[in-house]
């Protein structure tokens, strides 16, 4: 599919050239007396200069096989010859119409081989001096949108960052604070709170960094913050984890599966007479959170920029999009795996 921006840069590239190449000269030798020659030179330039355009965008966006067509060089020479090849065509469906004083000169007696090979030359010095011309505008524009991507990359990760060291207090502390707590308490109960809250520190402490994590380690995670989540809403909260282990060594974003479960236990309404039940599973190639939809009547403060900066983080890591399906019963996030 052609974009507009290519056809946008065709029409200006080949009105540019067509007009250095016809009218300019005529001007400089005072030959303007004769206007339609003018006219057909410029139009019958024109048109295969943005032919031979269009054609070399094609062949560039076009994903060419194996063996021989993979060579690095495979691309310009089979976009070169069909463009010579359409350029053929279209001179011979303008001769038929018009006069091309650029075709032969009526003061030298050209045979017809001649013209042919006059006709062949030119198309390929065209078609060739067009590819190289579309090759470097569409590299300069891949670095652009490559150093536009890294850009919010690295905005993305230091707002994922900035959010999370908000949300901590000296984590190190922390997590060195719980540990020593744990020997401290002899309650069973609170033991096992605290080794959770460990563990959920020492995986944020692990993977804040990081642009990727194992599903199996993802869930190890989500399981211990799971555990502080009913260890605060007891029988108001089910959370249901069924993942098939062939997908547990695939990737995803990290704290990803943790933001879809706070954001169901936050804007959702929880309560013992009628549990709000979250459901973890894979299916295809993503993993899906789905939770019951009862939206809370006052909701806590939020920015509303979770899901937003998620669906961001994955299309600028892995060029992929989240899938958000919401009814009046459920609402459901499929986030696909990295690999």
């Amino acid at each position: 599919m052609i974009k507009r921006y290519n056809v946008r840069a065709g029409l200006i590239f080949s009105v540019a050239i067509s007009t250095m190449a016809t009218i300019l000269p005529r001007i400089i030798r005072l030959e303007v007396d004769q206007p339609r020659l003018i006219l057909n030179n410029f139009i019958y330039l024109w048109a295969i200069f943005f032919i031979c355009w269009l054609a070399h965008h094609f062949f560039l966006l076009l994903d060419i096989g194996s063996g021989f067509f993979s060579h690095r060089m495979a691309t310009p020479v089979i976009s070169i010859i069909c463009s010579v090849f359409l350029i053929g065509i279209f001179t011979n469906l303008f001769n038929l119409g018009t006069v091309i004083p650029i075709n032969r000169n009526p003061g030298i007696g050209l045979y017809r081989g001649q013209i042919l090979f006059i006709r062949l030359f030119r198309g390929v010095l065209i078609s060739a001096c067009t590819y190289f011309a579309v090759y470097y505008f569409r590299l300069m524009l891949i670095l652009q949108q490559s150093k536009v991507e890294n850009e919010y990359l690295k905005q993305g990760n230091l707002q994922a960052q900035l959010g999370s060291l908000r949300q901590q207090i000296s984590p190190h502390f922390l997590f060195n604070s719980l540990n020593t707590l744990s020997t401290l308490s002899h309650d069973e109960a609170v033991k096992e709170y605290i080794l959770k809250m460990s563990e959920v520190y020492r995986y944020v402490l692990h993977y804040q960094e990081r642009t990727e994590v194992p599903v199996e380690e993802e869930l190890a995670f989500i399981r211990s913050y799971i555990y502080i989540l009913e260890s605060r809403f007891e029988e108001g909260l089910k959370i249901n984890i069924r993942v098939d282990r062939a997908n547990c060594s695939r990737k995803i974003l990290p704290f990803a599966l943790q933001l879809l479960v706070e954001n169901a236990v936050k804007h959702n309404a929880i309560s013992y007479s009628d549990p709000l039940v979250i459901d973890i599973y894979d299916r295809n190639d993503a993993l899906v959170v789905e939770n019951d939809l009862r939206p809370r009547v006052a909701l806590d403060a939020s920015s509303g920029t979770g899901l937003s900066n998620l669906a961001q983080r994955y299309r600028l890591a892995a060029a992929k999009e989240i899938l958000i399906t919401r009814n009046t019963a459920k609402f459901k996030v499929e986030i696909p795996f990295l690999l």
